[in-house]
């Protein structure tokens, strides 16, 4: 009698384990990758509104126009060289004049009228290049420093109360430059008077 031989099937309930463990994690995969993309995109977001506002609070807090920035930048950077105050005090009338171009800036900026009085200001900054021999030099330029005091005290005392101590300190430094003393025998004094404007015109800037 001939044996018959029974095959066992295989079974399939492991082939289906594998599958379901197959799409699970490609699901959990595909769940946390698109969550990781929305993070670094909200992520983005905060950053871009962040400096959005940010400038926005910038440019609210700041009122200085371009002009009065770049004027107070530009006499800055003049200053910070070494003076050569010769007998034509070159360095002197261009200071002056970069010092006198920055405080109209910045009181256009802020709707100041000291118009008037750095126009005198102006006229004794250009005779301290007129006569290389006029003992009348260190006199202008005390008087167009006193001039220009007024005029950045004048803005102090109406949009800058806070910085009452640097325009005080901007007035005892032009009191030092003596009219009856040669300029050039007072390089110090002058170049301090000079520090101490570009002291106060930074600090409204930055105020």
């Amino acid at each position: 009698m001939a044996e018959i031989e029974i095959k066992k099937k295989t079974p399939i309930w492991p082939w289906i384990v594998g599958i379901l463990a197959v799409l699970a994690i490609l699901y959990f995969i595909f769940l946390y990758g698109d969550d990781d993309v929305d993070a670094d995109d909200v992520t983005n977001d905060v950053e871009m509104v962040t400096d959005d506002v940010s400038n926005s609070d910038y440019e609210t807090s700041n009122p200085f126009s371009e002009t009065a920035v770049s004027a107070i930048s530009g006499y800055q950077m003049f200053i910070a060289k070494e003076p050569e105050m010769g007998l034509e005090h070159q360095y002197t009338h261009t200071a002056l004049n970069k010092l006198i171009d920055a405080t109209e800036a910045v009181a256009n900026t802020l709707s100041v009228d000291i118009t008037a009085e750095l126009e005198t200001a102006r006229e004794n900054s250009d005779f301290v290049t007129k006569d290389t021999y006029d003992v009348d030099h260190a006199d202008k330029i005390n008087n167009a420093g006193n001039i220009i005091v007024q005029a950045l005290d004048k803005i102090q005392n109406e949009k800058f109360p806070d910085l009452e101590e640097s325009s005080t300190e901007l007035q005892n430094s032009v009191t030092n430059i003596q009219p009856a003393t040669q300029t050039l025998e007072q390089k110090a004094a002058v170049k301090n008077f000079f520090e101490k404007a570009g002291d106060l015109l930074t600090n409204m800037k930055n105020n």
